[in-house]
């Protein structure tokens, strides 16, 4: 266990965690319990949550993407009994991880089917909902880089021409008159197939669906949850606007949550605000968008760490 950080905890920026929202946590304080229209939230800990409470850095949640389930349910649901047909289902999110097995309600005890991820907390996720350890593929820790490219130099050579493989996912929320489009995309995996839309959803899943193919593998996507813009009051967004001062730095492990942030605060000025990001791509949005300092950062909880204590 590392030593505590040398500097008290009030010398400590706190850290804005933006991850979407989970289950409740005595660890991560938040405005919510002196305010009850507080968009800050209290979640579940992450080992990173738990290393920062550690060191003695006060934390934040504050989740700015809202996730809902499935459009369609039945798509999940009609996968108990066929997930072996697939070669691997990979996994884009935590939350892609725990709405499709809350969905699928499956026995796990007789799973079998590989499972693929490209970060530590859908790998946690996976683990969580009983699936083994030894069936989870995720890039090595030393490879730098926790994406669909690394992923990709992992498990290559786990897949041949003519097999099949499950790329379960998120899509944005959907107003009531296109829910009839979100369906037929949650259940398209029936027809063996993904469309240019369904692909442009995210460049890392079009670059693995793209290496996929590449190599023959019949890839299907599944839509196991929708994404969309929190709703704040005015009250709420002078609330957040407090924490873009220099006292406090922004962890982004999202461009889409950098992008909402954005689109809930404008007209808004992200000059004095500090950002750390775990993605060359979410550094260029948050460079984009005008934030003061942005540091790229490892995911790992302890490069994390270790970026925090370099900020000026």
């Amino acid at each position: 266990m590392s030593a505590p950080h040398p500097r008290g905890p009030q010398a400590l920026r706190t850290v804005v965690i933006t991850r979407p929202k989970a289950k409740a946590s005595p660890l991560a304080s938040s405005l919510a319990s002196t305010s009850s229209s507080s968009p800050l939230s209290v979640v579940a800990p992450s080992p990173l949550e738990t290393l920062l409470h550690r060191e003695g850095y006060p934390t934040k949640h504050l989740p700015l993407i809202d996730i809902a389930g499935p459009p369609e349910p039945r798509a999940i649901e009609d996968l108990r009994d066929r997930c072996h047909l697939f070669q691997a289902i990979m996994f884009v999110s935590p939350q892609a991880v725990r709405h499709f097995f809350r969905h699928l309600k499956a026995d796990m005890s007789a799973w079998t089917t590989p499972c693929w991820v490209t970060g530590g907390g859908s790998q946690e996720a996976l683990l969580d909902c009983g699936v083994p350890a030894s069936l989870i593929y995720k890039p090595e820790d030393d490879s730098g880089s926790w994406d669909s490219e690394h992923l990709w130099l992992r498990v290559h050579g786990e897949v041949s021409a003519g097999q099949r493989v499950l790329i379960v996912r998120g899509q944005e929320a959907s107003p009531a008159m296109g829910r009839e489009r979100a369906i037929d995309k949650a259940s398209s995996w029936v027809h063996g197939h993904a469309t240019a839309e369904m692909k442009m959803q995210g460049v890392g899943r079009e670059y693995m669906s793209q290496k996929l193919e590449e190599k023959g593998v019949l890839v299907s996507y599944l839509v196991a949850y929708e994404r969309g813009v929190p709703q704040w009051s005015p009250s709420q967004i002078a609330q957040v606007r407090e924490l873009l001062e220099p006292s406090c730095v922004w962890l982004f492990t999202s461009s889409q949550a950098a992008k909402n942030l954005a689109e809930l605060l404008k007209p808004v000025d992200f000059s004095r605000a500090l950002a750390l990001a775990t993605h060359e791509r979410i550094a260029k949005e948050l460079v984009q968008l005008g934030f003061g300092v942005v540091l790229l950062s490892l995911p790992g909880a302890e490069d994390v760490k270790r970026s925090l204590e370099s900020l000026p």
